[in-house]
């Protein structure tokens, strides 16, 4: 009667033992996967949504950077980690659908990974440091054609939505300005402010702060409206470009994570990114986006939005296929 007894405990513990490991996550801290360097805006994100969510999850989130390949050795990380909720990653969608067709990078890191929840809309332009001459992108062009290979503007890397906005015109203006591909927005903003580079790219979170202080100039908004930190600076359209780039950041895990564990991670993430602090912090940094998506509505708006991305670089005429 015994035997009999404990066997059946035994068998109750195996079946129960899974579900228990299930309604527990996490059990340990989490790793939030970032493919550019600390101070840019995917990290600002990062990083309060690190603080937010570790009163939902119970452990603490540990911001990882690893720059390179324009993010996405950082993201591959993501795709390739063990499906158990404990990796994770962060990054601006053009990572995704933009910069494998610019770069020899994996190409399936949208099909390899799943989409959690978007933490803001990266709006972006063109700076200058405050003491340069240059006002508009028309001043820029000028003085690219006056003083040729002397301009340069830096931007977060090769693929990136703005490096692509910014090769379509100076292809279009038959301008020579060099395109200088750093790995992310903080090098970018250090390049500028040392004068070694003409005038930079980035999201807003790496010039905002600048532009209020006054040692920076906004030449032009790179979204399709212009920007509240400098509602004065035309955008591209505005300046006779028809062209604009449309960027969210997003939080994403392995593609097999289970459903229990990734609803756990999007309700937390979900209200860490509605978190005063967070709206607080996005505001500040130019990023905040009230919209939100989350789950497979997030996956299908990205695979849209590769196959615009596709087009639009075919149009073009560019892309790592096209010898331009």
């Amino acid at each position: 009667m015994k035997f009999h007894r404990f066997a059946a405990l035994a068998i109750l513990g195996a079946t129960l033992s899974p579900a228990l490991a299930q309604t527990t996550y996490p059990t340990r801290s989490i790793r939030i996967m970032v493919g550019f360097s600390a101070g840019g805006s995917t990290d600002v994100l990062a990083r309060i949504v690190a603080q937010e969510a570790r009163k939902t999850l119970g452990q603490d989130l540990i911001v990882v950077n690893k720059p390179g390949a324009a993010a996405t050795i950082a993201m591959a990380d993501v795709a390739n980690a063990d499906p158990d909720g404990y990796t994770i990653g962060i990054t601006p969608s053009g990572v995704m659908t933009m910069t494998p067709l610019f770069q020899n990078v994996r190409n399936d890191l949208l099909d390899v990974t799943s989409a959690l929840v978007v933490a803001g809309r990266q709006r972006t332009g063109l700076a200058v440091k405050s003491d340069s001459p240059f006002r508009s992108v028309k001043d820029l062009l000028a003085a690219a054609r006056e003083n040729p290979g002397k301009i340069s503007i830096g931007t977060p890397g090769v693929g990136t939505g703005v490096a692509v906005l910014l090769q379509a015109i100076i292809m279009q203006e038959k301008s020579d300005i060099s395109l200088v591909p750093m790995q992310g927005d903080a090098p970018v903003v250090q390049a500028m402010m040392g004068g070694h580079v003409t005038a930079g790219t980035t999201s807003a979170a790496g010039f905002a702060e600048h532009i209020r202080a006054g040692t920076m100039r906004l030449l032009a908004s790179m979204d399709n409206e212009r920007l509240d930190v400098a509602p004065g600076t035309p955008t591209l359209i505005e300046q006779g470009y028809d062209l604009y780039s449309g960027t969210l950041q997003y939080f994403m895990a392995p593609k097999k994570t289970p459903a229990d564990i990734k609803a756990k991670l999007i309700e937390a993430l979900s209200k860490a990114v509605t978190a005063p602090a967070f709206v607080e912090i996005a505001k500040q940094n130019v990023l905040y986006w009230p919209t939100k998506m989350t789950g497979e509505e997030l996956d299908a708006y990205f695979q849209k939005d590769r196959q615009d991305s596709i087009a639009l670089v075919k149009k073009l005429g560019l892309g790592k296929d096209s010898g331009k």
